[in-house]
C-alpha cells in the first residue's frame, strides 16, 4: 500500500504541469494537524461558494480513507463512493452531483482488510487525471493528521490550506504537519485558516504563533488565507445536514469563508472596514 500511495503522489506530480497546459486545474488539499477543528466542513463550504458564487467546476474528492464523512454533511447515500474507485470500478461512474457541483463520496470503515491491500491505486491515479480537465478546482479532503495518504496527496497538490484553531494542541498539530513537510518533504505551499475564532484579532495571533515558529525554526514565511469565527448558526447547520453557506448566507462564517474564497480566486474585497485586515495580510506575501 505504501508504495501504491509513493506512486500517486509521484504520477500526479509529474501529471500535474501536463493537466494545467491543457486546463487550468488547480488541485488543493486541505488538512489539519489533528481531528475536530472543521476540517471537512471548510472543504464542503468552499466547495459550495466555489460553484454557486463564483461560478467554478469544482471537483470534491473525499480521500479521508475509511472515516470518510463529506457524504454526511451533504445528506448523500453511499451507493457511489471512493471505496467502488479503489475496487477498480470507474471513477466517473462514482461521482455525484449535487449543489451544483461534484463528489466522489469516501465511505467509512472496513468490512476487510483486503480492501485497501487490493485497492486499485494505479487506476483511480489515472482516472483523476482525465476526469480534473472537466474541472476549474480539485478539492482533496484528506484524513487528519499526519499519513502516507495525508502527505502524498499534500505534496501532489498546488497548494494545501491547514485548518487549525485557536485550541493549543490544535496549534502544535497544525505545526507538526508543516513542520514534518516541509524539513522531509521540502513542501511550503501552505495557507493557513484558523476556525472556531471569538474574534479576528484571536485569529491573527494563532497565526502568528505558528508562522513565527515557522521562520524561527523552519526559516519559512507561511501565508494567513484568514480567520472563521466560531458560529452557533454553523453548528446548528451541522447537526442538522446543511450548508451555513447555504442556508444562512448573511452569518459571519459565511462571510469570511467567501473573503477566503475571493483572496483564492484573487478577487479584491470590496469592505472598505477590511482595508487593515487586506494590508495586513499583504505583508505576508512578499
Amino acid at each position: 500500500m505504501e508504495k501504491q500511495l509513493e506512486g500517486l503522489k509521484e504520477y500526479l506530480s509529474q501529471k500535474k504541469e501536463e493537466i494545467k497546459d491543457k486546463k487550468n486545474t488547480k488541485f488543493i488539499s486541505v488538512a489539519s494537524g489533528k481531528g475536530g477543528v472543521g476540517k471537512t466542513n471548510f472543504t464542503v463550504n468552499f466547495a459550495y461558494v466555489l460553484a454557486n458564487i463564483f461560478n467554478k467546476k469544482v471537483l470534491l474528492i473525499d480521500a479521508d480513507i475509511g472515516l470518510g464523512n463529506v457524504h454526511i454533511l451533504l445528506r448523500l447515500p453511499l451507493v457511489k463512493s471512493l471505496k467502488e474507485v479503489l475496487n477498480g470500478k470507474s471513477l466517473e461512474d462514482n461521482i455525484v452531483n449535487i449543489k451544483n457541483f461534484d463528489v466522489l463520496p469516501g465511505f467509512s470503515g472496513f468490512e476487510k482488510l483486503s480492501e485497501i491491500e487490493s485497492a486499485n491505486i494505479d487506476k483511480l491515479i489515472d482516472q483523476i487525471e482525465k476526469v480534473s480537465k472537466n474541472y476549474d478546482y480539485v478539492l482533496i479532503d484528506t484524513s487528519a493528521g499526519i499519513t502516507d495518504e495525508v502527505v502524498n496527496f499534500i505534496r501532489s497538490s498546488d497548494k494545501s490550506f491547514i485548518i487549525t484553531t485557536p485550541e493549543p494542541t490544535a496549534i502544535t498539530d497544525a505545526y507538526a504537519l508543516i513542520k514534518t513537510m516541509i524539513k522531509i518533504y521540502n513542501y511550503s505551499d501552505f495557507d493557513i485558516v484558523v476556525n472556531m475564532c471569538k474574534s479576528r484579532e484571536e485569529g491573527i495571533e494563532v497565526f502568528e504563533k505558528i508562522n513565527n515558529s515557522s521562520v524561527k525554526f523552519l526559516e519559512t514565511n507561511l501565508r494567513f488565507a484568514g480567520f472563521l469565527p466560531f458560529s452557533e448558526e454553523l453548528r446548528r447547520s451541522v447537526l442538522e445536514r446543511k450548508l451555513i453557506t447555504e442556508n444562512f448566507p448573511k452569518n459571519n462564517y459565511t462571510k469570511y469563508l467567501i473573503e477566503i474564497v475571493k483572496e483564492e480566486l484573487n478577487i479584491p474585497s470590496e469592505k472598505k472596514e477590511d482595508s487593515f485586515w487586506g494590508k495586513f495580510l499583504s505583508f505576508f506575501k512578499k
